[in-house]
């Protein structure tokens, strides 16, 4: 069998990772986010908005130009095969070249392909649309994956050091703790620009155009990215621990990091089909005012069980928190497919945001753990492209859905991609042990 390696152990008899029983010691948020600046956090933010926007910006522009959510949801497809085959080689080329070149390139690329599809605006057939918007995809700059990649080394750094973004952690920093904290941050930004993109661009279709969404989703891309990839954090090629972090490692399988993809591309599954779903369902009730507020409900849910990840009991074993998520996802989103009233609807979204956080959190700082060295970026793209694919992929079933059975088939979708949560966090801990046991 395969094998991969953590490489963030924090002594020698803790090294065999991730150990079922085990829990990192807590850092507080705020010596993570004090470790960097202003600037940093601001980018951090707001470079992954325009990606949150694209599955259902593009999903509305094509819906609106052919008069099909079934073909809006092809175009998203589009996007979502783009996405995976991109997302790992741009980890690869990040992690051999270094961030700022690979950020900047993609940006480029991207920003081309969406300009070239605004301009066109349908005249062209429906195939190159769809070409285009592969190329928009395949072009994601993994601002997300970067940014992960980034916490870890500032977080392995000595005392004092820094990866151009700020102090660093300081002496006597626990490596795990800081990347827990760090990764729960992150996990709540992911949440909330992934439901904040989707209000904001069916917010603009609905007082202006679906084509006015995807101009300030181009705008918010071509700046936030392309200063993401300028800020001095940007990582070099080829990134090191450096002799200050034991290098002590334990095989572990690859099926380990294949059930954390899992979890992740499922979560992204949520929020696409969810974003689809609740806009065909407050469209069918005439109630189209409400989509955004009814979805923000989901974002809450998910940026506040994020940020207390780190309070949970240590003795709540980390893969166990992603199949505890994964049952709460498939109960609210039987709940979501069942409704049709705004408030009960409202009250599924907050029920899956809450269950959306721990599973993703958890799935990343798991993922810290066990990438190869210097292959951190790589590592943390690979989870960014899964959870993209699966926003993508849930857009367009749900939008497929939508057009045959309706909008509770398509809000179903959750309910299934928490099975598959579920699932991966119980393989998860079974693989756990078994290489804690006979590693």
């Amino acid at each position: 069998m395969t094998q991969l390696t953590p490489t963030t152990p924090d002594s020698s008899h803790d090294a065999a990772v991730p150990a079922p029983a085990g829990h990192p010691p807590r850092t507080s948020l705020r010596t993570v986010l004090a470790s960097v600046d202003r600037p940093f956090l601001a980018l951090d933010a707001t470079v992954r908005l325009p990606t949150a926007m694209f599955p259902l910006g593009i999903l509305l522009y094509v819906a609106s130009l052919t008069g099909s959510y079934g073909l809006g949801g092809l175009a998203v497809a589009a996007l979502s095969i783009g996405g995976g085959v991109g997302g790992p080689l741009v980890g690869i080329a990040s992690d051999r070249f270094g961030q700022r070149p690979v950020a900047l390139a993609a940006t480029a690329l991207q920003v081309l392909a969406l300009g070239t599809v605004l301009a066109l605006h349908g005249t062209e057939p429906l195939t190159v649309t769809v070409a285009l918007v592969a190329v928009v995809g395949l072009a994601n700059p993994q601002a997300g994956a970067m940014a992960r990649s980034r916490w870890s080394v500032l977080a392995r750094r000595a005392p004092g050091g820094r990866p151009g973004a700020g102090p660093g952690p300081g002496a006597g920093h626990d490596h795990r703790g800081f990347v827990s904290s760090a990764m729960a941050f992150e996990g709540a930004v992911d949440e909330t620009m992934f439901v904040v993109g989707p209000v904001l661009v069916s917010t603009l279709a609905a007082l202006g155009s679906p084509t006015l969404g995807l101009v300030v989703a181009l705008v918010l891309a071509a700046v936030t990215q392309t200063g993401f990839g300028l800020h001095p954090s940007a990582l070099p090629g080829r990134v090191r621990t450096d002799g200050s972090v034991a290098e002590h490692r334990a095989p572990l399988p690859t099926a380990y990091v294949v059930a954390l993809l899992v979890a992740t591309g499922s979560v992204g599954l949520v929020f696409g089909a969810t974003s689809t779903g609740v806009a065909a369902r407050m469209a069918l009730a005439g109630t189209d005012e409400l989509t955004g507020p009814v979805y923000a409900l989901m974002g809450i849910g998910s940026a506040v069980t994020g940020l207390l990840t780190t309070r949970l009991p240590r003795g709540f074993v980390l893969e166990l928190r992603i199949a505890v998520a994964g049952l709460l996802l498939v109960l609210a989103g039987l709940l979501a497919a069942s409704v049709s009233a705004p408030v009960p609807l409202a009250l599924a979204n907050l029920l899956l945001g809450v269950a959306l956080a721990p599973a993703l959190v958890t799935s990343y700082a798991l993922a810290d753990r066990v990438a190869p060295p210097g292959r951190g970026t790589t590592m943390m793209t690979a989870l960014a492209t899964a959870n993209v694919v699966g926003v993508a992929a849930g857009s367009a079933v749900a939008g497929r859905l939508v057009d045959g059975p309706g909008p509770g088939a398509a809000l179903l979708v959750d309910a299934v991609a928490g099975a598959l949560v579920l699932g991966a966090g119980l393989a998860a801990l079974a693989l756990g042990r078994r290489s804690t046991t006979h590693g």
